[in-house]
């Protein structure tokens, strides 16, 4: 994966958020770093997932969310893939998860999917998080966050300090 470029300030960088397809959300203690552009996103197999969640995991408290916009279907992100290490916590992945809800925002994007394959990212934090299931007939557990009714109050604050 290429990165092309960052945005470290959500509000002077909507207009390149909104232009970027691809992107990789990085925060870093709770407290969000940058969004950098990306040529690509990764291709994760649900065996590399399942190898890094048990030996791979690093030891530092970054937590990143790679994220992309499928070609032809501007009203959807997809979330492909979110990485934490030990030493970060709840609130980094929160504070990821919001960003991408700012992204979401920004570009008018009527709902972001995902299949989550982490058997320690719980369906009880998903359904808490503003999740619904989707997809049951096929394998594997693929969720969706709809905003078409709206999207929720921005918590950015927390992570951004602004």
């Amino acid at each position: 994966m290429f990165r092309l470029g960052s945005v470290t300030n959500l509000k002077t960088g909507a207009s390149q958020l909104r232009r970027w397809r691809c992107g990789r959300i990085v925060i870093k203690g709770g407290k969000f770093v940058e969004v950098q552009h990306r040529l690509t996103t990764g291709n994760v197999s649900v065996a590399q997932v399942w190898w890094q969640a048990k030996y791979g995991r690093m030891n530092d408290d970054i937590c990143w969310l790679d994220y992309h916009q499928p070609l032809g279907m501007p009203a959807f992100l997809t979330l492909d893939y979110i990485r934490s290490g030990y030493q970060a916590g709840y609130k980094s992945a929160v504070g990821a998860v919001e960003v991408l809800y700012e992204i979401t925002r920004l570009r008018r994007a009527s709902a972001i999917v995902a299949h989550v394959s982490n058997a320690t990212i719980s369906d009880r934090i998903l359904v808490r998080q503003g999740w619904q299931r989707h997809l049951e007939h096929w394998s594997g557990r693929h969720w969706i966050r709809r905003f078409y009714d709206g999207y929720p109050e921005s918590r950015l604050c927390r992570y951004t300090g602004v």
